[in-house]
């Protein structure tokens, strides 16, 4: 396994480092960018939570003019327990560091819906509100879906450059047990250390690397992570 996860980075890094090369030289002279992504994960942690199970594989693509930017992303897990998205996003950055996001969640089934009345049972959408003052990071999410209740979700980050720290607190799926299906009141969920660096290979090519840990006291759940990230 890890060296069939070893061939898939190095073929990753050729063919977006050939991407790279090609999108620098066409919006050298222009503002709108295209990028393109893909990040190799040892299992998919997110906000307290771990999705699907086993290796996780993450392309996203993005186009951006000046403050604005939309795109797609998608995340595929290889274990047992398959985990499957491919979202939809539009974010838009104010000078004064203040980001407002909108994303469209969606897991599998009919994409516009089952007769194309009930879109909204395939579909999570979430409006969030990002702000950067330096190193420290503020981030607020609503998640909601047709016939359930919104779900939020807030967090606060530093980066101490030695690592960076998060605390996030939420309810609904982020603070519901896995195994008993109870719970769900407000409460921290996400307190984790993280760490990104680069792996130096040669003079011109260096592996960025990631990696960290996450406690959801809520849920008492703890994990321990590493990725790999590609990006133009």
């Amino acid at each position: 396994m890890k060296r069939i996860v070893l061939n898939i980075a190095l073929l990753a890094t050729a063919v977006l480092g050939t991407l790279s090369v090609s999108a620098q030289e066409e919006t050298s002279s222009c503002q709108t960018q295209c990028n393109v992504g893909l990040e190799i994960k040892s299992s998919e942690i997110w906000r307290g939570l771990m999705l699907g199970s086993g290796p996780a594989f993450k392309p996203t693509f993005e186009i951006k003019a000046g403050g604005f930017a939309i795109g797609a992303e998608g995340t595929m897990c290889t274990g047992e327990k398959l985990g499957f998205e491919s979202n939809i996003f539009a974010k838009y950055r104010f000078p004064f560091d203040l980001t407002l996001e909108l994303t469209d969640y969606y897991e599998g089934g009919n994409w516009l819906g089952v007769n194309f009345d009930n879109i909204a049972k395939t579909h999570t959408i979430e409006p969030a509100i990002r702000y950067d003052y330096g190193k420290l990071q503020f981030f607020i999410a609503l998640n909601f879906m047709e016939d359930k209740e919104m779900d939020f979700y807030g967090e606060v980050s530093y980066d101490f450059d030695i690592f960076k720290l998060t605390l996030g607190g939420g309810d609904g799926i982020y603070t519901t047990s896995p195994v008993w299906n109870n719970g769900g009141d407000f409460a921290i969920c996400n307190i984790g250390l993280s760490k990104s660096t680069a792996i130096t290979i040669n003079d011109k090519f260096s592996l960025p690397i990631e990696g960290g840990v996450a406690l959801n006291p809520a849920i008492e759940r703890f994990y321990a992570y590493a990725a790999i990230k590609f990006a133009k």
